[in-house]
């Protein structure tokens, strides 16, 4: 795997990511064939196409932008961290958010869960940078461990609020906690930051290539490290904050979709994070299509069928010796 892919077939293989999501419309608790769908869409005043319109579509966009900013996150912190296996969470940003959000439905804060979330996650990702930061000063590992400490502790709480809270609360918490996109809408934050990530791995993405190989290295050619990495870090936070406070914790994409992409030969920062994109939206439409078809009318957290799916394909990366040797 020596050679980046060329634009073309990123080009194709993106648009088949992006028509394998909307063909997910097409299924759920009652599956519509093609000719329903496209007279849904001219006639525009039946059920199928409030169906459509107020409650498949809007799911699978949400659930494509939430696997394109996981697997755009992920694909920014292995490189920050220079960790293969950094992934979104690793920073406590979903204890975070899951903390904000249990608090606004455990104790009525009198704030939305949405914007519990985001104070919950803000306080985690400026708590992260200010205490990595003490001391000895900031260096991946600090960041890391940080990380996993806060994590931990954050843990701890949401088990007690769990443990303290009405039964017919907890599995809702549950529910929400491995992934749930069922009262998930479309929102301008989550276009606003796949642009955003798009742009700067776009511009930048020769100084993430080095940066990926070493800081010295990237210093020595002129990169600004520091300026770098803490774009880096607030980028790859926000993503993760917005997905989880909108959608609970999926796993696995930010782990795996980066993998995924550089085992077909894309190592090219400016090629790889727009593709993982793609991969990764693509990957959460058809798992949250899965949860809600699977088992119909019953729902399954999105959550626990991404790691379904991604636990045998880590496994298998791990097992191919020609990419355990990096290209």
């Amino acid at each position: 795997m020596s050679t980046d892919l060329t634009l073309p077939r990123i080009f194709w293989v993106g648009l088949v990511c992006v028509v394998s999501a909307l063909v997910c419309v097409a299924f759920g608790s009652i599956d519509l064939s093609t000719v329903e769908i496209l007279e849904a869409i001219r006639s525009r005043d039946n059920v199928h196409w409030v169906v459509l319109s107020q409650l498949r579509f809007p799911r699978v966009l949400v659930a494509f932008m939430s696997g394109a900013l996981l697997a755009m996150s992920g694909c920014l912190l292995q490189t920050l961290l220079r960790n293969p296996l950094a992934d979104p969470y690793i920073f406590g940003i979903s204890s975070g958010a899951s903390l904000g959000v249990l608090m606004s439905m455990s104790f009525a804060l009198g704030v939305s869960t949405l914007v519990g979330g985001f104070i919950g996650a803000a306080i985690v990702v400026v708590s992260v940078a200010v205490l990595s930061n003490a001391g000895s000063g900031w260096n991946p590992y600090r960041l890391i461990l940080t990380g996993v400490m806060v994590s931990a502790g954050l843990n701890a709480v949401i088990s007690l609020i769990l443990v303290l809270s009405p039964p017919e609360m907890m599995k809702g918490m549950l529910f929400w906690m491995m992934g749930d996109l069922t009262y998930a809408e479309p929102r301008l934050i989550s276009v606003v930051m796949f642009f955003v990530i798009l742009i700067f791995s776009v511009f930048y993405g020769r100084g993430l290539d080095v940066l990926s190989l070493g800081s010295e290295r990237a210093r020595a050619i002129g990169v600004s490290v520091r300026r770098m990495e803490v774009a880096i870090y607030v980028l790859a936070a926000m993503a993760s904050a917005v997905v989880v406070v909108e959608a609970g914790a999926i796993g696995f994409i930010g782990l795996v979709v980066p993998h995924m992409v550089r085992m077909i030969g894309v190592w090219q920062h400016q090629k790889l994070v727009p593709l993982a994109a793609f991969v990764g939206g693509a990957m959460v439409a058809i798992a949250d299509t899965l949860a809600r078809s699977a088992w119909a009318p019953i729902q399954l957290p999105v959550g626990a069928i991404t790691a379904i799916l991604g636990v045998p394909i880590l496994i298998y990366l791990l097992n191919r010796k020609d990419y355990a040797r990096g290209r």
